[in-house]
């Protein structure tokens, strides 16, 4: 039997939610509970009781259940009541109003505080609007009806691992929208090794921006600022054919001896209400008014990554390898944007799975696809799906859904090419990705939104 002196942290914080779980359904005199975990992982109970509650009794109970959790365990056991000061009211109502809900347990709340990566704890986010095609051809007309403005759709691109092509891969869809007439906004949130501004590079007639998204996010909350400071655009024939589209290119910012001191000042974290990052959507969907906006994410359990995948993007291309650490970490962003939303009563958000640097050789091709799936059918199936009884109505990804063709459970495969990972410019290039897989890729993100209509399955 484990004891409390070698449990560790997580192990505790399950005990001390499983433990409050069974009090509360035995004690009818606690009104509602918060399990609290501070910044050094410590716990601590705050109680809610009516007036007829025995305290005495009960904080014994909660204390020696609340033992079983060891060192982690502080003793302080905090009760709401008739006799309890304004001020102590007060930080008590915040922890239960900040806490997150435990699922199947209506009276308890766990009040997580951390120090960074706050976005990854599940108080999930919406997108900012619902997601059109053609919101620019129909934006007159909704604002003299002073109606709801649509607006783009928002892509993320993220890899829990670096060096797969997520970059190239965005590259290769801004390519083919721009080819097709559209305006594209690129934004390079991959902050600590940025590459798509540079991948991206402005026209030879434009100078490249020396600001970028960490100068924005530092800027705005200062005072109104010109976005057309922070980008460059791509227009010329090489990258855009001779179609009217055009990348909007917002760079992560010039990489000098300043960058450093900046991206050090940056604060991602999620304070509570509405985020820079958020501000700086909503300006440029008013001041470029792209067709749509791609983000480039940081990889790993990244505060960026966490904010990007807190739901405010209409779909996430997530990328990953054959290998148990890349499957590893993805599996866990899966369960992020699937069951833990779920569990909350949030509908998925939608994501497309990619297959990343898979060998170009037939026989290998086949037998690395078929390892793939093996891996990402179950893992959607347990941390992603419901089950058909569960959505009768069909408004969740449902194991019913698992053979369409548009299914997060059948990944798209892009092959490692040795010519797409030397190349002068993007230029040279550029016609490599308008056929294939890259293709294949564009064709299963466009699937996720009708034309003029509303977002297929609205992320949030």
């Amino acid at each position: 039997m484990t004891t409390p002196l070698s449990i560790g942290i997580g192990e505790a914080r399950q005990r001390a939610i499983d433990e409050m779980a069974r009090i509360l359904e035995r004690e009818s005199a606690i009104e509602k509970a918060v399990i609290g975990q501070d910044l050094f992982g410590l716990l601590r109970a705050i109680l809610w009781l009516l007036s007829d509650a025995n305290e005495a009794v009960i904080r014994s109970r909660v204390a020696e259940a609340l033992a079983s959790c060891g060192r982690f365990f502080t003793g302080q056991i905090w009760v709401s009541s008739a006799e309890t000061s304004p001020a102590d009211k007060l930080v008590y109502s915040s922890a239960w109003n900040e806490g997150i809900e435990i699922p199947g347990v209506d009276r308890l709340r766990l009040d997580d505080r951390t120090r960074t990566r706050t976005a990854w704890l599940p108080r999930f986010r919406s997108p900012l609007w619902h997601a059109r095609h053609d919101w620019r051809s129909e934006r007159a007309e909704v604002e003299d009806k002073g109606t709801r403005i649509d607006g783009p759709p928002i892509v993320v691109f993220y890899s829990f691992k670096g060096g797969v092509g997520r970059t190239t891969a965005l590259a290769a869809f801004a390519i083919q929208r721009a080819r097709e007439g559209k305006r594209v906004l690129v934004i390079d949130m991959d902050l600590d090794a940025p590459g798509a501004g540079t991948l991206l590079s402005a026209d030879g007639t434009e100078q490249a921006s020396l600001r970028g998204v960490v100068d924005y996010l530092m800027e705005a909350p200062l005072g109104e600022v010109q976005i057309d400071d922070y980008v460059h655009r791509c227009k010329r024939e090489s990258l855009v054919g001779d179609a009217e589209g055009e990348i909007v290119v917002m760079p992560a910012g010039n990489v000098d001896e300043n960058y450093l001191g900046k991206l050090a000042r940056l604060d991602l974290e999620i304070r509570g209400g509405r985020h820079p990052l958020e501000d700086l959507l909503l300006n440029a969907r008013e001041k470029i008014e792209p067709d749509w906006i791609l983000i480039d994410s940081r990889a790993g359990l990244s505060p960026a990554a966490g904010l990007l995948l807190d739901g405010i993007a209409h779909l996430h291309i997530l990328f990953s390898t054959n290998s148990a650490q890349s499957q590893l970490g993805l599996a866990q962003v899966i369960r992020n944007l699937g069951e833990e939303r779920i569990l909350r009563g949030v509908a998925q958000a939608n994501c497309i799975i990619v297959q990343a640097m898979v060998v170009d050789l037939v026989e290998v091709e086949k037998l690395a696809r078929s390892q793939f799936a093996e891996w990402l059918e179950p893992t959607i199936l347990d941390h992603y799906f419901v089950s058909a009884d569960e959505d009768p109505n069909d408004e969740y990804w449902s194991v019913r859904n698992a053979d369409e063709p548009d299914s997060p459970s059948r990944a798209v495969a892009i092959p490692y090419r040795p010519r797409l990972a030397f190349f002068p410019t993007i230029d040279d290039v550029a016609n490599d990705f308008v056929v294939g897989s890259y293709i294949e890729l564009g064709r299963r993100i466009l699937m996720q939104f009708r034309v003029g209509e509303d977002l297929a399955r609205d992320g949030g």
